[in-house]
């Protein structure tokens, strides 16, 4: 927790808000999917709960207002991240950088991953200077797709 701003678990009663957060074009590239999913908010919960190893919301005011997960995880060695803020009103306003900094620390201090990497398709600009400013350098280019990368300490 970060004064007025939260990272909790997942669970299944956020699948039907996040489902339907999931037809937004900026969330749906954040997450790595390229259309919506056609599914019932169950089926969507279920499949971010295998894809994600960690899932969080990211709370503000005890309002949900975005989603970090970490995927692809190789204990004590990497992972990769989606961070998304659903709500078009709350985004840079630093509730990303707050949660990601949260997470971060969290990762540190009990050595979970040395290296973290985030994937930005390369017209999302906003996306790009994010994770930028949070400390990701560019490693690679790769079909339309800026691998960023990030070592922690």
């Amino acid at each position: 927790m970060d004064d007025n701003l939260r990272l909790r678990p997942l669970s299944i009663f956020d699948g039907h808000f996040i489902s339907s957060e999931l037809k937004d074009e900026v969330v749906l590239q954040a997450t790595g999917l390229s259309k919506p999913l056609c599914l019932s908010w169950f089926s969507i919960w279920w499949w971010i709960k295998k894809t994600y190893s960690c899932s969080f919301c990211i709370e503000l005011d005890s309002r949900l207002i975005g989603f970090i997960g970490l995927y692809n995880l190789i204990p004590r060695k990497s992972a990769e991240i989606s961070l998304v803020i659903f709500d078009k009103t709350m985004r840079q306003k630093g509730h990303g950088t707050r949660a990601f900094k949260l997470l971060e620390q969290s990762l540190q201090k009990h050595s979970v991953i040395r290296n973290i990497q985030a994937r930005v398709k390369t017209d999302n600009y906003s996306a790009f200077l994010f994770w930028k400013k949070v400390g990701f350098v560019e490693i690679s280019v790769k079909d339309d797709i800026v691998i960023m990368s990030m070592d922690l300490k």
